[in-house]
């Protein structure tokens, strides 16, 4: 379920963007805790946000690697 919700928020939130900056993911790790903090029997066991913003930069890495070959193939 995390990773759901790590995917829709990076995919709402970064689809079709020119540039990201540090606040933009911050504001995107703060989404997701947010959304995913009531799916927790104790709001400590959420994963600690350093984790869940390497995989936010994962999935923006993943995204650009998607961009920049529809780019070299003409989408």
């Amino acid at each position: 379920m995390l990773f759901e919700i790590i995917s829709d928020n990076v995919d709402f939130m970064f689809t079709d963007v020119e540039e990201i900056g540090t606040s933009d993911v911050s504001i995107c790790v703060n989404r997701i805790i947010k959304e995913y903090a009531p799916f927790t029997e104790d709001y400590a066991s959420t994963p600690t946000r350093q984790v869940i913003r390497r995989i936010v930069n994962n999935c923006l890495a993943t995204l650009e690697d998607l961009h920049e070959c529809q780019v070299m193939e003409g989408f």
